[in-house]
């Protein structure tokens, strides 16, 4: 019986060539080794993507990374983009490194490119702001609500956070998981901060009310808004709108209706099945029901 090799084995010959910098001949193991049945895993590439780099042709090593995703499914672990990164950077590639960075954000791997984005930072080199707002949004999009509010503590304390549409993603990451306190807190501390609160910014915390059924509150704040020059849009009127079919505050919905068709704002989606539906079972509310004739 002949001596079958475990894949353990296989992946400390493949990291033993490496290192010695023969990264062709574990390219050629680990094509031989398929042909045996083997799987090579994300450790396995994550080793290759290592020897190339370790021998200055990090291109391949990208091409590695993307082949090994598409072809096997595997995920590397947020080591093995570092390694990229850290290579492009110590290269000089800084546009490589930039855009590398911005593909990893844009295909949904939010931690890895949270960490990419410190390695970067080690070199002096900063992604835009678009990509940092991006990156926050994913972490928040995808549940890591600590890893963005860790990533958002790290651009504070590099002053990359002196802008509101960063705060905007942070206050709609709140509000959405609940924490509605400290986002409070947070928008009455911004002009402190020296920025200005725009639509959005009032929108997003009038949602967080309406959310939480404090209607209220939340007409308050639109007073507030429209104190400071700014006037409510189509979709200030819809958050209203659902905050009060949802809470069954019909007199304030009539109310938000009126507005809407006053200034011609149609109802979302949303808010048009919610009326559909309460039109449908509320048949004895006359008043209601013809009022919604003229808008639907």
């Amino acid at each position: 019986m002949g001596f079958e090799p475990t894949m353990v084995t296989l992946d400390t010959i493949i990291n033993g060539l490496c290192l010695e910098g023969n990264v062709d001949g574990a390219i050629r193991l680990v094509d031989h080794i398929e042909n045996m049945g083997y799987l090579p895993n994300s450790f396995t590439y994550g080793v290759i993507i290592r020897g190339f780099c370790k021998v200055g042709d990090t291109a391949v090593a990208i091409r590695c990374l993307n082949g090994m995703e598409e072809r096997l499914g595997c995920k590397l672990d947020v080591r093995a983009y570092s390694i990229i990164i850290d290579s492009l950077c110590k290269d000089g590639l800084v546009s490589e490194a930039l855009n590398f960075f911005s593909e990893m954000t844009g295909k949904g791997k939010p931690l890895a490119a949270k960490e990419l984005f410190f390695t970067m930072h080690k070199y002096g080199q900063h992604p835009n702001l678009l990509t940092c707002a991006i990156l926050l949004d994913g972490l928040f999009k995808c549940q890591y609500h600590s890893e963005a509010m860790s990533f958002f503590k790290g651009l504070e304390k590099m002053n990359l956070d002196r802008n509101i549409v960063i705060y905007n993603i942070l206050l709609t990451g709140m509000c959405e998981s609940g924490k509605l306190n400290d986002a409070w807190e947070l928008f009455s501390g911004l002009p402190a901060k020296g920025l200005k609160k725009d639509g959005f910014t009032y929108n997003i915390m009038i949602k967080g009310l309406c959310k939480e059924g404090l209607l209220d509150d939340a007409e308050d704040l639109l007073m507030n808004m429209e104190e400071n020059g700014i006037l409510a849009n189509v979709h200030t009127c819809n958050i209203f709108l659902r905050g009060s079919l949802v809470r069954n505050d019909i007199s304030r919905a009539i109310k938000y209706l009126q507005v809407m068709k006053d200034k011609g704002f149609p109802a979302n989606p949303t808010n048009t099945e919610l009326l559909i539906s309460y039109f449908s079972s509320n048949k004895a509310d006359n008043a209601f029901q013809e009022f919604l004739r003229k808008f639907i």
